[in-house]
């Protein structure tokens, strides 16, 4: 993989700052959840892809 693989496309990065300003006018609880749920999704996600490779190899 190259190095750009790893960059944001140019709609990830409008998407990116569309979620900053949505999120300027969230209060901390809610940020705290908004956290909570991405670190959630971002475990299974790698559960996912974990499960996928294991899967491909066998």
């Amino acid at each position: 993989m190259d190095a750009n693989s790893f960059q944001l496309t140019l709609e990830q990065q409008f998407q990116m700052r569309l979620m900053e300003q949505s999120a300027e006018s969230l209060t901390r609880e809610q940020l705290l959840d908004m956290v909570i749920q991405t670190s959630r999704l971002l475990m299974v996600k790698d559960n996912v892809i974990r499960g996928l490779v294991k899967e491909a190899i066998f």
